[in-house]
């Protein structure tokens, strides 16, 4: 799926073609009458650039300002005259901050922008037949009139009914993200989705930025073996090889079978001249020979013993 700049400058001709019905739904009762994250900032959209305005609005509440051109540059598809979600997700990572997907339903669209997190969303503004594709910014609810409110295209606060809000943006495939900076977690965070947020994101960020990410992911779940390797990896790129050990370490005791720990665990003794402890770390659990990291498995173990029969005594 993508999202066509073309249908960003026809998306508000097309409103009635999905205003017609609605899925009856209300704002919930477990969320306050009303919540308007007034303070967050407006892009009027440019022609065919819904994209790069929802993005600079979601980075901005961030904490990163970057140059709007530079948002433009990044994810505006000139072809498409439109951005893919994708690009924009990577564009988040690039300005150091880590988008993460959230659940599609509305409770929790609106939980994350009652703790202070403008959601940015993919609609459909026209039928499924003839789309009309449109990013725009969540930023509040009103109970009494039943709207969602938005930072949308030209308007900097479109209240639109919950009925047809939650059509144009089912016909989208419902996907939503929050931009956040390194150590903090959505409000409505899923493990899995996490994790899997976190992992792209080491991808492109240094170690310094990767630290409190993952160590937001420890605190959220001790009993995590990965978040505990996703922090050890960072101290290791941060040059702590000796904290990088302990993660590992904290990791294998969650997950015996944890292999990637554990070789990770056996290099950095390499590493760090403790040649005897990783080989002994590395030969405390038996590999299958099947096993995809044999391979590595064989050479490291190979380099640990060789390392430990020089420095023995005598």
């Amino acid at each position: 799926m993508f999202a066509a700049g073309r249908a960003c400058a026809v998306a508000m001709a097309a409103l009635w073609l999905a205003g017609c019905s609605s899925f009856g739904e209300r704002i919930p009762e477990t969320l306050p009458p009303a919540v308007e994250l007034d303070e967050t900032a407006f892009y009027p959209q440019l022609k065919h650039h819904c994209g790069p305005a929802a993005l600079a609005t979601v980075l901005d509440a961030a904490g990163s300002t970057p140059e709007y051109e530079r948002i433009v540059d990044q994810v505006y598809i000139p072809g498409l005259e439109g951005s893919l979600q994708v690009e924009l997700m990577a564009a988040a990572r690039g300005f150091d901050r880590i988008p993460f997907r959230i659940p599609g339903d509305l409770a929790s669209v609106l939980t994350e922008v009652q703790a202070g997190h403008p959601v940015l969303i993919l609609q459909n503004l026209g039928a499924r037949s003839l789309p009309a594709w449109h990013y725009a910014v969540v930023i509040g609810h009103d109970r009494d009139s039943n709207r969602i409110l938005m930072r949308s295209g030209t308007e900097e606060r479109l209240a639109v009914p919950v009925g047809r809000w939650l059509r144009q943006w089912d016909r989208a495939g419902r996907w939503a993200i929050v931009v956040l900076e390194p150590g903090r977690l959505p409000a409505t965070a899923q493990r899995s989705s996490v994790l899997r947020a976190l992992a792209d994101f080491d991808d492109q960020a240094d170690g310094k930025s990767r630290l409190p990410a993952w160590q937001a992911a420890v605190q959220q779940w001790p009993d995590e073996p990965l978040a505990w390797m996703g922090r050890g990896n960072a101290h290791h790129a941060l040059g702590l090889p000796e904290s990088a050990a302990d993660d590992f370490e904290q990791a294998l005791a969650i997950r015996p079978d944890h292999w990637p720990a554990r070789l990770n665990l056996a290099q950095v003794l390499l590493d760090t001249g403790q040649s005897c402890r990783g080989r002994t770390v590395l030969s405390a659990q038996p590999m299958d020979f099947d096993h995809p990291l044999v391979d590595i498995h064989a050479q490291l173990m190979l380099k640990l013993d060789q390392n430990c029969r020089a420095t023995a005594p005598l």
